[in-house]
């Protein structure tokens, strides 16, 4: 069996070679911590203050936020963000301990997980366990 080495087979190789340059080192990087956090205490603090998650995602910086509770009519009194992130992708997971009152007036305490995305967009989404 013969290989071409040819003017051909280096050109293919080069051709394929800047069609991959495109998914290298100028991609999307990992969100930075900081910037996490002070997305979602934006959209924390914002809902604290109740505001509407439409306020929010039409605010500036806008956010686009997914929440269920927040959307059901919860207020949120206070939350306590965790020290310890976990790495999902491009996001962060941050674990959020939420003090709650449901549309009836009683009060509740949640321990959830919030996925935060800082880039290309600002997103949290509340995580469904």
């Amino acid at each position: 069996m013969r290989c071409a080495h040819g003017p051909l087979a280096s050109a293919g190789l080069a051709a394929l070679l800047l069609a991959a340059l495109p998914f290298g080192c100028g991609g999307p990087k990992p969100a930075d911590p900081d910037q996490a956090r002070a997305t979602l205490a934006m959209a924390l603090d914002a809902w604290r203050d109740g505001r509407t998650i439409d306020e929010v995602t039409n605010g500036s910086p806008p956010i686009t936020v997914a929440d269920p509770a927040w959307k059901a009519g919860f207020k949120l009194s206070r939350y306590q963000v965790a020290e310890t992130t976990r790495a999902a992708g491009f996001d962060l997971k941050m674990p959020v301990e939420l003090w709650l009152e449901d549309p009836k007036g009683k009060a509740l305490q949640e321990k959830v997980k919030y996925t935060v995305s800082v880039q290309p967009a600002r997103t949290v989404i509340r995580a469904p366990f």
